[in-house]
């Protein structure tokens, strides 16, 4: 609401700036007055009488009483003719109104047409009365926050509380920063750590992989009992095809949950998908290759939500045509993907004739199966036949 009050207002003022001056300057003087004008006409016609005596068009009596004539109508008319009309006095009381009225017509008019309500990030957002006053109060207790941690740039806690502040307001690139500095300053709280690892993975569009990942891990190995450790380890496993190791984390969760608990039940029905991941694994062909595919942030921009993404495998060494392919769309990124002679596209060329493939993977921007510039694409390093949890990143333009 700030900004739009302060943005309606300098428009406002602009306004003004150009519709004042003119009401507020003083009209220049007229230059010639009517009584000079008079003179010049009659001095011409004196000329005129006196060019026509020499030329003896007329008598020197003719001209004589023809000069009277003239002087006597110069007479008359000087004696009733006007002075030079006096500067226009500035219009300060139309300034004034204009003034006054263009803001209280603008604030008006906005107030029956428009929807100030609009304005209100709470509103926005759906809330109700007592979550917007909770949210005002959120906001202030972390502007508070903040300042603390600047004033207090080496306290490692006050930092982890920041982050956590920034978490709840949804603000997850300072979050991950505000933990980072944390991290950066006491890289031994496990709890930390794995709330570092969330932001970080959050704040680059869902990639676990890398940094949030070795955060995380890094915390189960300093607490084994962490259920926060424990719960995305197994989550980002699961995401990437690799049930095995998927179960085996939240094998360990669900010991750590208290039996019936609504948590305890949304842990069991998540190692439920994980075992059936698993045995479908197990019965898959042996030349299944898994993983997950995602878009490097740098590039989301670039990518529209609709675009078609295809998954693909080809031979390391050989022909350049695809032997599988899977079709996603952007707006499905990250996600899992899984290649088989299944999805061959065509007889006698599958995965499991060749010892090593490339898994890639191409946005198409055009929507066309046929690779074209400005496509997005990216590639893993040769693999064999049977691999999983792969990670495909999209991470460079076609030229």
């Amino acid at each position: 609401m700030p900004v739009f009050a302060l943005v309606a207002a300098a428009l406002v003022v602009l306004a003004l700036v150009f519709l004042l001056p003119p009401l507020l300057r003083r009209a220049p003087t007229a230059g010639v007055t009517t009584d000079a004008a008079n003179i010049s006409v009659y001095r011409d016609q004196l000329a005129e009488l006196e060019a026509d005596v020499r030329r003896g068009v007329i008598t020197e009596a003719q001209s004589a009483q023809a000069r009277l004539e003239i002087e006597r109508r110069l007479a008359e008319d000087l004696g009733t003719s006007s002075q030079a009309a006096p500067a226009a006095r500035p219009s300060r009381a139309a300034a004034i109104v204009l003034a006054v009225a263009v803001p209280l017509i603008a604030i008006g008019a906005y107030g029956l047409l428009g929807k100030p309500e609009a304005l209100d990030p709470e509103t926005r957002l759906g809330m109700t009365v007592e979550q917007a006053a909770g949210r005002t109060k959120m906001l202030e207790m972390t502007a508070k926050l903040a300042t603390r941690a600047k004033e207090n740039p080496d306290d490692p806690v006050g930092w982890a509380m920041l982050g956590r502040a920034y978490r709840m307001l949804g603000k997850v690139p300072e979050a991950a920063r505000a933990y980072g500095r944390s991290v950066r300053l006491k890289g031994d709280d496990p709890e930390i750590l794995v709330e570092y690892a969330e932001s970080l993975g959050m704040a680059q569009g869902g990639r676990f992989e890398g940094e949030p990942l070795a955060f995380a891990k890094r915390a189960l190995a300093l607490d084994p009992k962490s259920d926060k450790a424990l719960a995305l380890l197994g989550t980002v496993a699961f995401e990437a095809g690799d049930f095995r190791a998927a179960v085996d984390y939240w094998e360990r969760l669900l010991a750590l949950a208290e039996p019936g608990t609504d948590f305890a039940k949304a842990v069991e029905g998540g190692l439920a998908e994980a075992r059936a991941g698993l045995e479908a694994a197990k019965s898959a062909p042996a030349s299944r290759i898994t993983g997950k595919v995602s878009i490097a942030p740098a590039l989301a921009a670039a990518a529209p939500p609709d675009a078609v993404v295809f998954v693909f495998a080809r031979a390391a060494q050989g022909p350049r045509m695809p032997l599988a392919v899977q079709r996603l769309r952007v707006k499905d990124l990250p996600a899992a993907f899984a290649l088989d002679d299944s999805t061959a596209m065509a007889p006698g060329m599958k995965i499991s004739a060749f010892e090593s493939v490339v898994i890639g993977a191409r946005v198409s921007i055009s929507g066309s199966a046929t690779p074209q510039s400005g496509d997005l694409e990216g590639t893993t390093a040769a693999v064999k036949p049977g691999a999983g949890g792969l990670d495909l990143v999209i991470d460079r333009k076609t030229p």
